[in-house]
């Protein structure tokens, strides 16, 4: 068992439940299993019972495996388009497949591995989702540093992004035993993973049943979704209103056709253009923010949205007040807001968001910053496995517990070499491509090791904060090389959605690691199952971006994508763009600000690029929620005397509606998108 250390993290051990692990009498899923979580004697314990009797429990069947990638596989097209939607990405691949394991009656061991692969392939789109739109949004809309024609092939990207993400993956054999089992970080909200799993083993018809109902829901609520988004979305109706959709739109959809004018237009109710002289109001219909809300609760959608207020309420007011002049770049002078139509939107573009920026990198860099102390814990981490000698175990006669640590130099040899061929076959110099490929190894270790223990003590893992330290790591680097700005651009921008593809894999597996735990799953099949839907989850990632970023850059699908927007932004910035360095400058030291206060400055400039009709439905969501719980859920629950999975299905049940109406929004939106291409 070893000797108790001294642990920022570790809780202390209840008395019986301390002396049941004495006795050896602990068992998966004991109900004094859920009063010893972190304690590190709890995970010593299991680890040790899991390499005993974890090769004995039913754990790996090909076909339930193929099923979570399937699932993943889905949900990695539909991630791409609520992410580039409303700038988020909610995972709902696991939920669905869990519920669908639950509705067969798998074992939780089954569904854990399942459910491993279907992250797998749905969250390796992270860096598709906010950084690779970038270089779309550069081509089609900007057109001075590169052009459509610029645009490498997809191919490179792809082979990149899933080595990157194997790697991401075997990085973390290093880190299990130090960050799950001798001093377990505490990863709030993983404790609903392993009770829907006590449920599943829970073995009786009410379960299973209760299980499928719930699948129902998501499949009604989906289709409800969908077709609200079609009747919103799908050209299908002659277009009988030219002045407002111009004379070569043929077909609108069945609600412009019925609502648009002057104050609806695509889905967003708005005051006129003409009357948006200081600020500009709007509500957007769409299922999916107000699900995320629901997600979110009230005070993380208020969080979220305070940017969105500071830009509409304060910043854009002020601009417009005080006559801020504004580039154009056509022209190369600077004029007067008031000169335009619409001054309060235009504000916003032109210096709301440039602020925006300056505030996601100064939230980005203070949150690396407050981070000082793990990367000294890191370190201190990587000696002492180092000086322990923790390798991974092959039980004799049994197999492999844990996956051989030796790969991962083998993955970082293989990386880098696929990167140095795939790279100059698609057209980018050779001494480039070995440094972009040395930068890429480098960061999703270091900053991919820090950014998952910031996750592992507060849930939430700092994608954006890290991802703009590796675009100006590698803009600064490839410009020291004297490489041209139409390739430092380029290689930066891709560089960085394979850095986000890594680092949401390490996330990912950490959090599986922890599940697998309490329930006797093996890390080796834990491993093989999440690599196994990377390669899959890549391939439809990559193609979806290309296909959503050149329509949203055309402006043939109305997708905010604000993490791309910034991101184009900033390397625009750093290449040498002409900006208003004060107002950046200024958003720099809003974001430290709100950082140093709150600690969500990343959130907070991000916000700063939605318009209002995204904020107002994101807080309507969170708001119904806690009403619901605080006047609905909880007095229920305890009029009722609900036990712990009675009340955890009930939570869950509305868990599933959101993700209904996120899928079928989401679903639907795809199904124009690929309309618009073909068309």
């Amino acid at each position: 068992m070893g000797d108790v250390m001294k642990s920022a993290y570790r809780q202390p051990p209840t008395p019986s439940g301390l002396k049941k692990i004495e006795d050896g009498t602990m068992e998966w899923f004991d109900i004094q299993m859920y009063s010893n979580f972190n304690t590190g004697v709890l995970e010593q314990y299991f680890d040790e019972k899991n390499k005993r009797d974890g090769f004995t429990s039913l754990q790996w069947t090909w076909w339930k495996i193929l099923v979570g990638v399937g699932i993943g596989v889905v949900f990695a097209m539909i991630n791409q388009y609520v992410g580039l939607k409303i700038g988020m990405v909610i995972g709902g691949s696991w939920y669905i497949s869990y519920l669908v394991g639950m509705g067969m009656r798998w074992s939780p061991t089954e569904i854990n591995l399942s459910s491993g692969a279907s992250t797998g392939a749905s969250m390796i789109c992270t860096g598709f989702v906010f950084t690779f739109p970038a270089m779309y949004i550069l081509a089609y809309k900007d057109g001075t540093v590169i052009t459509p024609g610029d645009i490498p092939p997809l191919g490179a990207v792809i082979v990149a992004t899933t080595f990157a993400g194997f790697l991401g993956v075997l990085y973390f054999i290093i880190f299990r035993r130090v960050w799950l089992i001798e001093d377990p970080l505490p990863m709030p909200t993983f404790e609903a993973w392993v009770q829907l799993l006590d449920i599943a083993h829970d073995v009786s018809g009410g379960a299973a049943e209760r299980a499928k109902s719930t699948i129902k829901k998501v499949a009604g609520f989906g289709a409800l979704s969908a077709g609200f988004t079609f009747m919103r979305d799908f050209p299908i109706m002659e277009n009988t209103k030219p002045e407002l959709f111009g004379q070569d739109t043929e077909k609108i959809s069945i609600f412009d056709r019925g609502f648009g004018g002057d104050y609806y237009e695509m889905g967003d109710l708005h005051q006129p253009y003409d009357t948006a002289n200081y600020t500009w109001v709007d509500f957007q219909f769409t299922p999916m923010l107000i699900a995320t809300g629901w997600f979110m609760r009230w005070r993380s959608a208020l969080l979220v949205s305070l940017g969105t207020l500071f830009t509409w309420l304060c910043v854009v007011p002020m601009a417009v007040h005080l006559e801020v002049p504004i580039y154009v770049e056509d022209f190369d002078v600077y004029t007067k807001i008031s000169s335009f139509d619409g001054s309060a939107i235009v504000a916003a573009g032109a210096i709301a968001r440039i602020m925006a920026i300056g505030a996601i990198l100064g939230g980005g860099m203070t949150g690396l910053l407050k981070m000082a102390p793990t990367f000294k814990t890191t370190t201190e981490d990587l000696l002492k496995i180092k000086k322990g000698g923790m390798t991974s175990e092959y039980i004799p006669g049994k197999g492999w517990y844990e996956w051989p640590m030796a790969h991962i130099l083998v993955m970082i040899v293989i990386t880098f070499i696929a990167i140095v061929i795939a790279f100059p076959m698609s057209g980018f110099p050779f001494a480039q491509s070995a440094v972009f490929a040395f930068i890429l190894v480098a960061t999703t270790f270091f900053l991919g090791a820090i950014a998952v223990k910031v996750m592992g003590e507060t849930s939430i893992e700092p994608v954006s904060g890290t991802s703009f330290i590796v675009l100006l790591m590698l803009v600064l680097t490839l410009q020291a090389m004297g490489t041209s700005d139409k390739t430092t651009v380029i290689m930066a921008i891709i560089g960085t959605t394979v850095f986000g593809g890594a680092i949401s894999m390490s996330g990912d597996i950490i959090l599986d690691f922890k599940n697998a735990l309490y329930i006797g799953n093996r890390p080796y099949l834990q491993m093989k199952a999440e690599m196994i839907g990377i390669p899959f989850g890549a391939m439809v990632a990559g193609f979806a971006a290309a296909m959503f970023s050149e329509q949203l850059a055309k402006g043939e699908i109305d997708l905010l994508a604000p993490q791309a927007h910034a991101f184009a932004a900033f390397v625009k910035i750093l290449v040498g763009g002409n900006v208003n360095y004060n107002i950046f400058l200024f958003g720099i030291a809003i974001g430290i600000f709100v950082e140093l206060i709150t600690g969500m400055g990343t959130a907070f400039g991000l916000g700063m690029y939605f318009p209002l009709g995204l904020a107002f439905p994101l807080m309507l969501g969170g708001g119904l929620r806690d009403l619901w719980q605080k006047h609905v859920y909880e007095p229920k629950a305890k009029a009722e005397g609900w036990s712990e999975k009675t009340k955890t299905m009930r939570l869950l049940d509305t868990y599933m509606i959101a993700t209904g109406l996120i899928v079928g929004e989401a679903i639907m939106g795809t199904i124009v998108a690929v309309y618009f291409v073909f068309s």
